[in-house]
């Protein structure tokens, strides 16, 4: 598929999405398709073991749906669907928020494992819909108290309170401000490290955490359990193993 509202780049197992639609890169239908063939197809790449998603430009990391594409808004693939499979990949995903990061495009950095911001005054993060008579769609009122807190949650969406990055590292909804000029490095030295943590290992992880959020602690341990029993036969645990008794860093190729 050849994307025109998003750019994908691969490079020493990080790939890095790229909303195309500056200076908000807002969602449309075209943004929904390309992102969603790209997740999908990335999931299955043995030449990508982390995913790093920002914006194109200086202004927008992603300003939510795009209001003037509501005519398509039931057409292609749902949000929530795309925002779901984000979530739920065998990989860990990074948002870098260079810009607004409001609406959809704070329901999109809900989504990724980890989320590193900016520092600029530029960047903030809301889900301000109420402001609109309408609610967030694609998942925020479900997974922003899971991250601040109900209070905090209810608080932010209510009142359609907007967090500079400050704000947004005090309340847990960021995990690191960075200096603007910084951020794609900072991004990619977190993702490149992460690529080379054993594969198998970080998706058995990624895997029991959230099947235990979802479905509570006895279905988590299930699934850790299935993992523990195929990772102890796994070529990778075996690399650990002598990596540590030969005193040198190991090199895991997720078999």
């Amino acid at each position: 598929m050849n994307y025109t509202n998003i750019i994908v780049n691969t490079q020493d197992y990080v790939t890095t999405i790229t909303l195309n639609r500056p200076p908000t890169n807002s969602i449309n239908l075209g943004i929904r398709e390309e992102l969603d063939h790209a997740i999908t197809a990335l999931e299955q790449s043995p030449d990508t073991r982390a995913i790093i998603i920002t914006g194109a430009g200086e202004k927008g990391f992603c300003a939510g749906m795009d209001v003037s594409d509501i005519a398509n808004i039931n057409k292609g693939p749902n949000g929530n669907d795309i925002f779901n499979h984000i979530e739920r990949l065998p990989k860990p995903v990074i948002a870098a928020i260079n810009g607004y990061a409001l609406g959809g495009g704070c329901e999109l950095a809900l989504v990724c494992h980890f989320r590193l911001i900016g520092d600029s005054a530029r960047t903030i993060m809301g889900l301000p819909e109420v402001n609109l008579g309408i609610t967030p769609g694609w998942g925020g009122i479900q997974r922003l108290p899971r991250v601040v807190g109900k209070s905090k949650a209810l608080e932010m969406i209510l009142f359609s309170k907007r967090l500079q990055p400050q704000e947004a590292l005090a309340a847990g909804l960021v995990d690191r401000v960075v200096p603007a000029a910084d951020l794609m490095k900072e991004a990619t030295a977190l993702a490149v490290t992460l690529s080379k943590r054993p594969p198998l290992a970080v998706r058995a992880v990624l895997e029991g955490m959230h099947v235990g959020m979802e479905k509570g602690l006895q279905e988590g341990l299930r699934v850790d359990r299935e993992w523990s029993s195929k990772l102890g036969q796994s070529k990778d645990a075996m690399e650990g193993m002598t990596a540590f008794f030969e005193k040198r860093e190991p090199l895991f190729k997720g078999e």
